[in-house]
């Protein structure tokens, strides 16, 4: 008989099976994972110091005025270019005198006087030769007047209206674009004019003859232009408003 009926047919079930633990013993066991420290948990609410630096950056950046001078027109081009020329004549020789040896020795009046001694504290060397004075003085000198300042802050401030336009900060669609350029531009002319004709150099004429050095002309060149690029851009201006009536806020520039 066999072992399964000496046991009244139950099925030996109880039979202690072997146990292989070799694959488990090689699994590395888990670690506990140490807590962050308390200040590296920003407070409820709080942004963290990386998330605000991004934000810094991104709101410079955004903040940040960028220039492109393909925003600039034709006319904007000239009047800004021309008052640059405008400003850097004021350095510039603007008015000249050439003493003639025959009348050295006659008598200054009270007024040649004044100016000859403001002349020769600006250049001694003029004073101090033996020979018939030749020299020039600049516009920004003390001979040169008073209308030289004016221009040199008109001139200024049509250079960096025209600079403004290229930046994100200045709305392209000015209202009044071109009547500010062709004011600015015509007052620096209007001044530029003045300063030509009022040669102070010419108070000795009756010792010599006075003239326009290259700065006085190159100015009076250069203020001639700045007013015919602010022109041409009232006329490209007047062009768009016609061709589209229905959008003056976007034609007018």
């Amino acid at each position: 008989m066999s072992e399964g009926a000496e046991h009244g047919g139950e099925p030996m079930t109880d039979i202690p099976q072997p146990e292989n633990r070799s694959w488990a013993e090689g699994w590395p066991k888990p670690q506990a994972q140490p807590s962050p420290p308390d200040d590296a948990i920003p407070p409820a609410g709080e942004i963290p110091q990386y998330q605000q630096y991004q934000a810094g950056t991104a709101t410079r950046a955004v903040a940040r005025p960028s220039f492109d001078f393909g925003r600039l027109r034709r006319g904007d081009l000239i009047a800004g270019i021309a008052s640059f020329i405008v400003f850097i004549t004021l350095f510039l020789p603007w008015y000249s005198f050439a003493a003639s040896a025959a009348s050295a020795s006659e008598s200054a009046t009270p007024a040649q006087q004044q100016l000859v001694l403001a002349i020769c504290a600006d250049q001694p060397a003029v004073c101090s030769s033996q020979a018939p004075p030749q020299f020039s003085v600049g516009g920004l000198s003390g001979v040169g007047g008073g209308w030289h300042y004016l221009i040199l802050l008109v001139a200024l401030a049509a250079v960096l209206y025209v600079l403004s336009r290229t930046t994100d900060a200045m709305p392209q669609a000015g209202r009044y674009h071109w009547q500010t350029l062709l004011g600015l531009t015509g007052l620096q002319g209007l001044l530029v004019l003045i300063a030509f004709a009022d040669n102070p150099l010419s108070l000795l004429d009756s010792v010599g003859s006075s003239g326009w050095g290259i700065g006085a002309i190159l100015a009076l060149i250069a203020a001639i232009a700045a007013v015919a690029g602010a022109v041409l851009v009232m006329q490209e201006s007047k062009k768009q408003s016609v061709v589209s009536p229905a959008f003056p806020g976007a034609a007018a520039g």
